[in-house]
């Protein structure tokens, strides 16, 4: 999947040894700090490497223990009803709105904050029921566990005066005392979020819209939730904002009059049927924070912030049907079951879409279109090597957002590629229009004039690319590549070495160094890093070729005859591969040999 998964699993290199544990504590990934998503993710990584078979099986017993404690927790508030408990578990495990926490890897931390969330609950009620101060303490160290596989976990202590509430626990000090705890750790885990989200320049997109516009956001995505539990159809991995330029439908002014409808039932009914208001207000304290009060990101709503949230309003769907079918239950599990039907039908088709990066953002694309996924779709293209079809669905994307400096940069990258310079350029310097610090469109400028033979200009970017960011280990191999070409082989070596140290398993960056102190004259030192071009590729023909001229140099020509001839069974029509060989033969004195591949190699490029 080429969202998320490759910083959090496929490419993430914190989770391949078990030596970086102490880095799990104190390394946000993806601007969250949650230290035990990344630890279980580790574990899968010891079982199964990059097979993905382990983490979705992670996923999915992870889901299912939610679902029995979620029936454990609901079969404690309602004294055992085991009807309303097998409900509302029932709702909780088929619903086509939680595949997006179940069926993306990246959402481990979703399904694993869940299980200490509402294990840390149940230990509450305990606590409230039997006083008992070791329930307490479960709680506060479940809720722990929980706000450190996700910070969503926060809101736990305001989840807690909702639990007081359906107790009906008076209001006291004793009460307010009791959340001191756990609002001093959600305060912690709020601050590492918050600095976690900022070094990695989490994107606020408030500046484009007015609060005229802004206002309606956090409503429209309370109402759109409420819409998509009883319809959830029309699902997409991305719920774009609304375009900047263009009014709002009608639905966001209608918004907040659903909101209302909702509070007044709360406040109406709370005397008499706790369960409304209770439902109502687990659903609401746990979207508070992903409401959009505050612009992040370029989402209205996404169906992973459902995963929790629902079970408030599966509970008074639960209390409804119990207290109204009471003397028929048996129509009342009828109703319950085939409505799980329906649920499962429709999330067996939304797993479907999360097979592949291509179903996923095709389904985006029939869904819901948008900005985001075009872009994904294009990229997914683009590493494929499909750059037409790439570039079709960037242009898409730029009719949607105009202003992505990102769409921009990828375009550039597919016109490099496909010898477009100066297309390539206007494309970059475009992609820095809109992000004026943007060290991947310098090191991509950069190529393009080195390309060019704008070589000042071509230093001045990567240059500029690495004062952005010092660890871009691309800018130091491009820029070392350019200094190769004008000759300047000790800036080459250092901005080779510079980079085989933050990238060590290419082979090609240590053949690049084997020719540099060869250029140099230093044979030996040439041999040392081409020997570890080949450990790193043993199929890396250029490495051999490299290592036979080296030997070549030193005149030991049975070496460099055994180096060549390795490259020729690799690689048999690399013209430098014959040049090479050809000479070795001459010079150890098989001049037929010698003229034998000189022939060959004639043939060869009157073939092609």
């Amino acid at each position: 999947m080429n969202w998320d998964d490759q910083d959090y699993a496929t490419n993430n290199p914190l989770i391949r040894d078990f030596s970086n544990f102490p880095k799990f504590f104190t390394t946000p990934v993806q601007g969250n700090y949650h230290p035990l998503t990344m630890i279980s993710l580790a574990l899968n990584h010891a079982i199964s490497g990059a097979d993905p078979f382990s983490y979705h099986l992670f996923n999915l017993l992870l889901h299912l223990l939610n679902a029995w404690l979620v029936y454990r927790l609901v079969w404690k508030m309602t004294g055992s009803n085991a009807f309303m408990a097998f409900a509302v578990a029932w709702w909780f495990a088929l619903h086509p709105m939680h595949v997006e926490s179940v069926a993306w890897v990246s959402e481990r931390k979703d399904v694993l904050y869940t299980a200490f969330f509402m294990a840390g609950l149940t230990q509450y009620l305990g606590y409230l029921d039997q006083a008992s101060r070791q329930k307490y303490a479960f709680s506060f160290l479940l809720f722990v566990a929980s706000v450190m596989s996700k910070p969503a976990a926060i809101i736990f202590p305001a989840v807690l005066l909702l639990f007081d509430f359906f107790r009906k626990r008076p209001i006291s000090r004793q009460m307010l005392v009791d959340k001191l705890p756990f609002a001093a750790v959600a305060t912690l885990f709020l601050y590492l979020t918050m600095t976690a989200q900022t070094s990695a320049g989490a994107t606020p997109t408030a500046e484009y819209y007015g609060w005229t516009k802004r206002i309606f956001f956090p409503f429209y995505g309370y109402m759109m939730y409420l819409w998509k539990l009883v319809f959830p159809v029309k699902l997409t991995a991305f719920y774009p904002l609304p375009p900047i330029n263009e009014s709002l439908s009608a639905a966001y002014y209608l918004s907040p009059l659903v909101f209302a409808a909702t509070a007044i039932a709360s406040l109406r009914t709370w005397r008499r049927n706790r369960e409304i208001a209770f439902g109502f207000g687990f659903y609401f304290f746990n979207l508070f924070l992903v409401l959009q009060l505050f612009l992040v990101g370029s989402a209205i709503m996404a169906e992973r912030y459902t995963y929790v949230p629902y079970t408030g309003l599966f509970l008074i769907a639960a209390w409804w049907l119990d207290r109204n079918l009471s003397g028929r239950k048996s129509l009342a599990y009828r109703l319950v079951l085939s409505s799980g039907v329906v649920l499962a039908i429709l999330t067996f088709r939304q797993v479907r879409t999360w097979e592949n990066t291509a179903t996923l953002w095709d389904n985006a694309i029939r869904s819901r279109p948008g900005a985001k996924a075009h872009t994904n779709r294009a990229y997914q293209h683009q590493l494929d090597g499909e750059f037409d079809k790439a570039m079709v669905h960037y242009t898409k994307s730029l009719q949607y957002n105009v202003i992505d400096a990102e769409v921009y940069y990828n375009m550039g990258v597919i016109s490099f590629n496909q010898k477009k310079d100066s297309l390539a350029l206007a494309y970059y310097n475009k992609a820095l229009q809109y992000r004026s610090v943007y060290a991947d469109a310098f090191n991509g400028r950069g190529s393009v004039y080195a390309r060019m033979g704008r070589s000042a200009e071509a230093f001045a970017d990567f240059d500029t690319s690495l004062k952005i960011n010092p660890e871009y280990a691309l800018a130091y191999k491009n820029r070392a590549s350019s200094h190769f070409l004008k000759n300047n082989y000790d800036s080459a070596i250092a901005d080779f070495k510079r980079y085989v140290l933050r990238n060590p398993g290419d082979a090609e960056a240590h053949s690049n160094l084997c020719v540099c102190y060869m250029n140099q004259g230093n044979n030996e030192e040439a041999l040392r890093h081409c020997d570890t071009a080949i450990q790193k590729d043993p199929q890396f023909a250029k490495a051999y070729t490299n290592m036979g001229a080296a030997y070549i140099n030193l005149g030991q020509y049975d070496q460099a005859l055994e180096k060549l001839q390795t490259s020729f069974r690799l690689d048999s029509l690399n013209e430098e591969t014959l040049k090479f060989l050809s000479l070795a033969y001459l010079r150890s004195g098989d001049t037929a040999r010698a003229y034998s591949i000189f022939e060959y190699a004639q043939r060869a490029r009157s073939a092609q």
